[in-house]
């Protein structure tokens, strides 16, 4: 089969013979290289499962029979054979084609997740919800090696095994990988499993299982044939898939996570076209963590996962045996972290914003009631690109400010960071959270290891006589540039950049309010429980009686865009500031 990759359709796949179906498979794996160096995206994993989604497509009806992939990295040639080719050049784009899996795309895309481990849970809620009717469609989760190890996904599989008569299928899309190398004893149990082997299952055939494989997930004829044996079983079949993550690109054999994801990158050596510039914020925290690590032997270092994302890569390097990295585990990185303090170690957890979300149990049970010296960094905190809306750090100080016992700082700079990531590790007691934006560091000061500064004070930056906005790191240029045009409309605003925000620095933040006529707070979070209304109660409990103007985010999901694109429209920019700021007070000169 070879024909215009736009006009593929499902009933054209339908209408081949299962030999027939590998020209088409070189034809994708050929056209995702080409089309994801031009614009970026999660290369590795797709490329990995080609032929696994064109046998589902071959096999079942979608979108009768639904497919739930687990996280949607591995989406790609799904949206290909659905009809979306033509939006593979929107990809990156502010509006353009998700990266994951989007119910706003297509019928055929059941739910868009892009939090790892749900897809067992949501394929079994819908396979009990069609059990008693008169459909006989099925429900296929297909799941990573990586993912597999999630408690969320294990939780599922102890229920899925003995609910009778379902329309299940569980495809374990085995490539050792998760986003880092695969880690753990299900990632060592499947690994030990070869394709081919005729030993049987012991794991997940006692927990109540029919298991077929490991077979090999780049066969199409395989892949049939073991779809064609799990439709006729009476029990929930696990298949499990061997697959090679970024296969057909001969860059991704070296690379240490396979090319996940990578922006625009030359085809032939994998390198990107427009390296990002700049010093990223994970990186001068990991500065500041390596200088801490080197005087004191009790402080180690935990990353979920994704240790690309932290730039504690040299770190793990340095200090094998003070650092771990237990996979995609959130939770499980937390309490172990917590086992560890209170054994008296310093340890240090580094998150992606958006995965520190699925540990809130562990946050409030054992890191806030234990109350020991733990580091939690958390980058991408705000807008966090083009990446689903899930992704975005914009509830991080709702859900947060309500821990008791933990101190929450956000740095408008490097240099703010450096210190703060010394200070919290030589010197605070108790859990510490540092937030950080996402992209290069701010051009706001020129780094210095520079440990006096007050952490816990307010920076007051500027004064104003018609008022003051008070603000949090990743905002601090914008709103100094809104005083810029406030400033040319002869209005004088101060700005107060407010380093620490849980506690409030009462003491510090009283005398730089009690004598301004308007306050204004700005941040890149949603302003229901936001940094906003820490103020707002602040104000109210000291009978500060000027008028306040919260400026922030909607609750609502935001769509996936780069900071400018989604600052500029959600009027989170220096224009948008002050125009929100001159309507309010209908202050227009």
């Amino acid at each position: 089969m070879k024909s215009n990759i736009n006009n593929i359709t499902i009933a054209n796949i339908k209408a081949e013979p299962p030999d027939g179906l590998e020209p088409l498979v070189r034809q994708i794996r050929e056209f995702l290289i080409s089309s994801i160096s031009e614009t970026g995206g999660h290369i590795g994993a797709n490329l990995g499962v080609v032929e696994l989604s064109v046998a589902l497509h071959y096999a079942f009806n979608s979108p009768s029979d639904a497919f739930i992939f687990d996280t949607g990295h591995i989406g790609y040639t799904h949206k290909v054979l659905t009809g979306r080719a033509k939006m593979f050049k929107t990809l990156n784009t502010y509006g353009g084609m998700n990266r994951f899996i989007s119910r706003n795309e297509s019928v055929h895309d059941f739910i868009e997740a892009s939090h790892a481990g749900t897809s067992i849970s949501i394929a079994l809620g819908r396979a009990l919800s069609l059990r008693n009717s008169a459909k006989e469609d099925w429900s296929v989760a297909i799941i990573g090696d990586g993912a597999l190890s999630e408690g969320i996904a294990l939780e599922a599989l102890n229920h899925a095994s003995v609910e009778p008569n379902i329309r299940l299928l569980i495809v374990i899309n085995d490539n050792g990988y998760a986003i880092s190398p695969g880690f753990g004893a299900i990632h060592n149990y499947l690994q030990s499993r070869k394709i081919g082997s005729t030993e049987s299952d012991s794991l997940f055939s006692s927990l109540g299982y029919k298991v077929l494989g490991p077979i090999d997930g780049h066969s199409i004829k395989a892949l049939l044939a073991a779809f064609d044996e799990a439709k006729t079983s009476s029990e929930v079949c696990i298949i499990h898939v061997k697959t090679e993550k970024g296969k057909g690109l001969i860059s991704a054999a070296n690379h240490p996570f396979k090319m996940h994801f990578s922006f625009p990158f030359n085809t032939e050596t994998g390198a990107p076209i427009s390296p990002p510039v700049g010093v990223t914020y994970q990186d001068i925290a990991s500065s500041a963590i390596n200088e801490c690590m080197k005087h004191d032997s009790k402080i180690v270092a935990i990353t979920p996962s994704t240790l690309y994302a932290t730039g504690l890569a040299s770190i793990f390097e340095k200090y094998p045996t003070r650092c771990f990295d237990p996979g995609m585990e959130e939770q499980h990185a937390v309490s172990m972290a917590v086992g560890m303090a209170l054994s008296g170690l310093r340890p240090i957890l580094f998150y992606q914003s958006t995965f520190l979300q699925r540990a809130f149990d562990q946050l409030i049970h054992d890191v806030s009631f234990s109350n020991k010296d733990i580091l939690i960094l958390t980058v991408r905190s705000g807008f966090a690109g083009y990446d689903n809306p899930t992704h975005h750090g914009i509830y991080d100080f709702s859900y947060l400010r309500c821990l008791p016992n933990v101190q929450i700082f956000y740095p408008k700079d490097a240099q703010e960071l450096y210190a703060m990531t010394y200070i919290a590790l030589t010197t605070l007691k108790g859990p510490v959270i540092i937030h950080m934006p996402y992209g290069p560091t701010s051009d706001i000061g020129v780094l210095r290891t520079d440990l006096t500064i007050n952490i816990h004070e307010p920076e007051h930056i500027a004064s104003g006589r018609d008022g003051v906005i008070i603000t949090i790191g990743n905002k601090v240029a914008s709103c100094l540039t809104a005083l810029e045009v406030l400033k040319s409309k002869g209005l004088s605003f101060g700005l107060i950049n407010i380093r620490q925000l849980k506690p409030l620095q009462e003491n510090h933040l009283l005398p730089l309010l009690q004598n301004v006529e308007r306050v204004v707070t700005v941040e890149e979070s949603v302003l229901e429980g936001g940094f906003g209304s820490a103020i707002s109660s602040f104000m109210h409990k000291n009978k500060l009686d000027q008028e306040l103007l919260q400026i922030g985010l909607p609750c609502v999901f935001i769509e996936p865009g780069s900071n400018d694109e989604l600052s500029s429209k959600y009027g989170l920019d220096s224009n948008g500031i002050v125009k929100q700021i001159l309507a309010h007070w209908k202050l227009a000169i």
